[in-house]
């Protein structure tokens, strides 16, 4: 039953681990975006070509047909997206550093 509680470090590490979780979430699709040259948005109309992404991660050309949730391209701003980038790495950092200040604060 012991094994159940929850820490006071768990308490205190919790929301800034699940915020971290989020964080890295939009890191890594920021950079895929950056990586691409463009974002990918779900497709508002069923019919013609659309695109559609591999579960290793490639971007295909699909229709209806496939059965697979289906993409158009939308433009990025490059210095847009760069700068989002930096504010979620500096982000990440911070709450890094929280989590930190939990475990030393309550050690095990």
């Amino acid at each position: 039953m012991a094994a159940c509680a929850t820490t006071p470090r768990s308490q205190c590490e919790a929301p800034y681990r699940a915020e971290l979780r989020a964080v890295e979430a939009d890191l890594q699709d920021t950079a895929q975006d950056l990586g691409r040259g463009y974002r990918l948005v779900p497709t508002r109309s069923r019919h013609g070509v659309h695109h559609c992404v591999t579960r290793a991660g490639f971007v295909r050309l699909c229709t209806e047909e496939d059965g697979e949730a289906m993409f158009d391209k939308r433009p990025i701003s490059r210095a847009a997206e760069t700068a989002k980038l930096a504010a979620l790495q500096a982000e990440q950092k911070r709450l890094e550093a929280a989590i930190a200040a939990c475990q030393a604060k309550f050690p095990q």
